[in-house]
């Protein structure tokens, strides 16, 4: 049980930072071609704009994935600690 404890932990760990350098990564990708946009001025407030949704909507994303894995891990924890009651 204890390795099937830490096997939820590291999983869970591995989507977690995975995730945030994902997230990371995607919004300094599209930072430069934005940057390009709202540099021009009769495009530059659409384009930041756009580009504040895009930001909310990477983050957004990546916030669901993030608790969709911390639920999973809570959820077999719960089951594991069942589990060992049910054994005892």
């Amino acid at each position: 049980m204890k390795q099937w404890r830490g096997l939820t932990t590291l999983v869970r760990d591995a989507v977690e930072h995975g995730s945030q350098a994902i997230e990371r990564l995607q919004k300094e990708t599209a930072a430069r071609p934005f940057a390009i946009l709202e540099a021009i001025p009769p495009i530059a407030a659409p384009a930041k704009v756009i580009h504040a949704l895009h930001d909310a909507s990477i983050a957004g994303t990546h916030a669901a994935i993030r608790l969709a894995a911390r639920v999973v891990a809570g959820t077999i924890e719960a089951v594991l600690a069942a589990r060992d009651r049910a054994a005892d």
